[in-house]
């Protein structure tokens, strides 16, 4: 109960700090005293009840406490001072920005989930674009202002690059897959407000621009706002450790946002000059660190998308469990075998290999016993085959080997029987040692026989089956009247299937006599199938 009545306390809080700071904005009132020592105090105020509340990470918490802080002290020392720039104000600011970048760097840190370079290099792409109007716009302007002292102006100048390093961290977090809270999407607001408001300082500050004072405030107290908003709600506590990823990554914000940010900065240069050599050579470090930026951005996509092709691959190609080839990849590996058959007298054998009484392995013992008898036995066919045989799981416990070295259907069985060997020692599970056996069918290519690979994995799993009917834990050497078997009794129960609407079903009473007495003492009931091609069935 108290968490959603802290939670709903702190979207009340961001709505109204919201809709104050807009009509503060849009109404151009000056900022009083009062409504700036009401915004400051409710937000350490909010920011020391959430601490106390929910617990944040501390260093998130003084950073935010901290920012708040020396950018409220910073506004009314401005505000009091008659000078239009004060060392005073413009350390403030610099400081504000350097916790930030602190605060900011712990929280991208936690918070990527290993993908930490490539949202990196988003974000500095965003950053730099951003340092180059920064640049263009208010830094080299304010090199030619003479009311400034120098050190003043290399304050300020520290500020807006710092600044631009907070840009940087918001985009990386802006980038990144994991889930957005409200607790990182309100500082994130704040953080971002703050900029907006410390870049308008600059723009009246270094150039001509009509903009007043309210506008700048407006910004602040919204900021301030967010800052303890984010702080009330509930999911704070959070806000350091990885997050849950998103269902869907922001791929088209990344790309529109890094567009933006590399071809914006492209047009500035191109149609203003510059003003001096200290101005060509800025431009000049940018551009390279810019076009550096964006080409390891692209070697990293064209990797990840390399990497990712071979993953997918892989996976559409192996058994997830036990990393072996699956039937799309050993049906090619059969392929390729019988192709290059008929260079040598060599032949490719097929094993076709089902675990006997799997399903009671998994129905007894659960699932994760059954995953772990499927990879010793997938362990222990792989050591027990030649190193130039395959091995391949197909299907739930069905297993293939094939060798394109046998000569003779003895040596094929021969490979069967090593196979067999070597799942009779008895394999360790949760409930004690289990003994598992296997039944083995064997398919021989036999040479002049024009056979696929589909043909030959069928004719090994038509001697598995045989192999299942004789009892299981043995092996059957496929010959053709298996084939014509399963064919007939495969068209047996499809007739028979249909017997009952073609009419072909009657039934006869056959009478039970009683030997000692001589009568009839009951029927027995009886089914007579009349196929048309086959003649009685009974």
């Amino acid at each position: 109960m108290l968490r959603k009545a802290f939670r709903a306390l702190s979207w009340l809080a961001a709505l109204g700090a919201a809709a104050l700071g807009a009509i503060h904005g849009i109404t151009q009132a000056s900022t009083t005293s009062a409504t700036a020592s009401i915004a400051i105090a409710g937000a350490l105020g909010a920011i020391l009840i959430g601490s106390f509340a929910h617990r944040p990470p501390f260093v998130v918490s003084t950073t935010a406490a901290f920012a708040v802080a020396v950018i409220a002290a910073s506004r009314i020392i401005e505000h009091r001072s008659t000078s239009s720039a004060s060392p005073t104000v413009e350390l403030l600011l610099l400081a504000s920005q350097v916790g930030l970048v602190i605060g900011l760097l712990l929280i991208v840190r936690r918070r990527l989930l290993g993908q930490l370079t490539n949202v990196l290099t988003d974000g500095i792409i965003v950053g730099l674009g951003a340092w180059v109007l920064v640049w263009i716009f208010l830094i080299q302007p304010s090199l030619a202002l003479t009311s400034n002292t120098p050190a003043i102006t290399a304050i300020q100048s520290a500020t807006l690059g710092v600044a631009m390093i907070v840009l940087f961290l918001l985009a990386t977090l802006l980038f990144s897959n994991t889930a957005p809270s409200a607790p990182v999407a309100f500082l994130g607001l704040a953080v971002s407000l703050g900029l907006v408001g410390i870049i308008l300082r600059s723009v009246i500050v270094r150039t001509d621009a009509h903009l007043s004072a309210s506008t700048i405030n407006a910004s602040f107290l919204i900021a301030f706002a967010l800052a303890g908003a984010s702080f009330l709600h509930p999911n704070i506590r959070h806000i350091n450790s990885g997050a849950i990823s998103r269902s869907t990554a922001p791929l088209m914000t990344r790309l529109m946002t890094t567009t933006v940010s590399l071809i914006a900065p492209i047009i500035v240069l191109a149609i203003t000059d510059p003003h001096d050599s200290t101005d060509r050579w800025v431009r000049t470090v940018s551009v390279i660190v810019l076009a550096a930026a964006v080409m390891l951005r692209v070697i990293q996509s064209v990797r990840l998308n390399a990497t990712t092709q071979d993953t997918l691959v892989r996976n559409a190609l192996t058994d997830s469990l036990t990393g072996l080839p699956n039937r799309i990849l050993m049906l090619e590996h059969i392929e390729k075998a019988i192709h290059s058959s008929w260079k040598t007298s060599q032949r490719p054998t097929v094993l076709f290999i089902d675990v006997d009484r799997f399903k009671s392995i998994n129905d007894s013992l659960g699932h994760s016993t059954g995953d772990a008898i499927l990879t010793e036995v997938a362990r222990r066919l792989t050591s027990a085959i030649s190193p130039h045989a395959t091995v391949a799981r197909i299907a739930g416990d069905e297993f293939v080997v094939l060798d394109s070295t046998t000569e003779s259907p003895t040596q094929s069985v021969v490979l069967a029987e090593r196979i067999l060997d070597a799942l009779r020692d008895p394999m360790k599970g949760n409930a004690g040692d289990m003994f598992v056996t296997a039944s083995i069918g064997v398919a021989y290519a036999v040479p002049n026989l024009r056979l696929s690979a589909e043909d030959l994995m069928q004719h090994a799993d038509t001697a598995m089956y045989r192999a299942k009917s004789a009892g299981r834990n043995c092996i059957a050497l496929f010959d053709d009247s298996m084939l014509e078997n399963v064919t007939k009794r495969l068209d047996v129960e499809t007739a028979l299937y249909r017997a009952l609407e073609r009419n072909e079903l009657r039934l006869v009473h056959q009478p039970i006599v009683d030997i000692d007495l001589g009568i009839v003492i009951g029927f027995e009931a009886l089914m007579r199938w009349d196929r048309k091609d086959s003649g009685t069935v009974s």
